[in-house]
């Protein structure tokens, strides 16, 4: 399945970067527990169900003494969930606006399967404010310069176009072709005793994001896909060298990122398929009808 998934995000324009430092792993799950690249949804015409995506970031450049990072800084970041059905599939509720110490992060709970979602703490030390906040934005037939299809694509609320689209100097640039209305995914160099939350160290399989997706059943001999992906034409841009890259903390003394790595994003596929139950019931209907007609 992930095959058939990772063929229709290349057609759809959302090839993610090669040779890079820094890698964005989209995963899902249906529990909270078991995570992985692909998942399968049962669940029947008329019903629903929740997947759980997360976002976790790792440096994949060389580290040595003096260049390698110690910690992870920032990212600024579109989630896309693609081949979804409008009034069908729909992101849950999320920590939309705010930073880690006003409502804008979360922790990760030990249910996660009602939440919370949003920006992992200590990672929401910005965020959008006042009139604007981060919303599942939707494209479908090519609206905001999308790719063919239907799209749901998390951003500030006023970044309306496609990654990669809209003017590319000035202050409308950010709608939206430098990432920046994206999710800011930030944490502090240096945070303050007994405010903030604790810096968090390491390099690997950092969790910096989760999220819910509601999704729709389908109807008997029916599978419908819906991939999971993160444009790099989204994420931060170096104005100098034009490169989409995520900063990574060297040492106690940088208080910047200075250590930057392009980004390469594994995505995710969510398969949804008719509920056994359903379909054991159509059967059973099938063969009391058949005894009947004898």
């Amino acid at each position: 399945m992930k095959n058939v998934i990772g063929s229709l995000v290349a057609v759809a324009g959302l090839a993610v970067a090669a040779n890079a430092q820094s890698r964005l792993d989209l995963q899902v799950s249906l529990d909270g527990v078991n995570w992985s690249d692909s998942v399968e949804v049962n669940a029947s015409t008329g019903n629903s169900a929740t997947v759980l995506m997360r976002a976790m970031i790792s440096w994949t450049g060389d580290v040595g003494q003096t260049t390698g990072p110690v910690a992870f800084a920032s990212l600024t970041w579109q989630p896309v969930f693609g081949n979804v059905r409008p009034g069908v599939d729909s992101v849950q509720p999320f920590a939309n606006q705010g930073n880690n110490l006003n409502g804008g992060g979360v922790n990760l709970d030990a249910d996660p399967l009602d939440g919370p979602f949003g920006r992992v703490i200590p990672f929401a030390s910005t965020g959008p404010s006042g009139t604007a906040s981060y919303q599942a934005i939707a494209h479908a037939g090519g609206s905001g310069g999308a790719p063919a299809g239907n799209y749901l694509r998390i951003s500030r609320n006023d970044i309306t176009r496609w990654p990669g689209t809209g003017p590319t100097t000035g202050t409308t640039a950010v709608n939206n072709f430098n990432g920046a209305g994206g999710v800011a995914c930030v944490q502090k160099a240096v945070p303050t005793p007994g405010v903030d939350p604790d810096r968090r160290e390491g390099i690997n399989d950092i969790v910096i994001f989760q999220i819910a997706l509601t999704v729709g059943g389908v109807g008997q001999g029916e599978t419908h896909d819906i991939d999971v992906t993160a444009p790099t034409d989204g994420m931060s841009r170096n104005t100098v060298t034009g490169a989409r890259e995520a900063s990574w903390f060297r040492g106690p003394g940088d208080n910047s990122g200075a250590v930057k790595g392009a980004v390469e994003v594994d995505g995710a596929a969510i398969r949804i398929t008719p509920a056994p139950g359903a379909l054991a019931l159509l059967g059973l209907g099938g063969l009391v009808a058949g005894r009947r007609r004898r």
